[in-house]
């Protein structure tokens, strides 16, 4: 899954976090159905700890989050989370979308049973991106930006 939160300087959530701070239109690719699965690094820690814990015979592990979200919902609770709504721009054309948007254009479902068996919480998407926006806020400069708004620009908004 994408590792996501505090200290995260991958231009993911950041990139959408910026489209929300400057009342951007958010670009999606397709209709924004594309299934993302996350992981918050700190579930990751403690997920670490529990196996160090219980030492399991099972050695290799699926983890993230159960549940996947699409690429909208992601966008959405990004944008609720800085307190804007988004509005929606659909890119049906064939473009690689990794010139405009945070993710390469696939998606996986990993079955996280065996991790739940060890630790059956993690915490909750939405907290998770209200940590990692209240730390971008303070920390913009430390996270490696990416081009996405000037494509949008450039290619989008002609």
């Amino acid at each position: 899954p994408y590792l996501y939160g505090v200290y995260n300087n991958v231009y993911r959530e950041a990139f959408v976090f910026d489209c929300a701070m400057e009342h951007r239109p958010f670009y999606l690719p397709g209709d924004g159905s594309m299934n993302l699965q996350f992981f918050h690094v700190e579930d990751l820690c403690r997920f670490m700890e529990r196996i160090l814990e219980c030492k399991p015979k099972q050695h290799i592990f699926n983890v993230g989050n159960e549940e996947s979200i699409t690429v909208r919902d992601w966008a959405e609770i990004c944008y609720k989370t800085v307190g804007t709504t988004p509005k929606w721009v659909e890119i049906h054309e064939e473009i690689e979308q990794r010139n405009y948007f945070s993710f390469y254009n696939y998606e996986y479902a990993l079955d996280v049973t065996a991790q739940k068996e060890i630790m059956s919480q993690t915490k909750s998407l939405t907290e998770g991106l209200k940590e990692a926006y209240q730390w971008y806020r303070d920390n913009q400069s430390d996270v490696n930006r990416k081009p996405y708004i000037e494509y949008i620009e450039n290619v989008f908004s002609k």
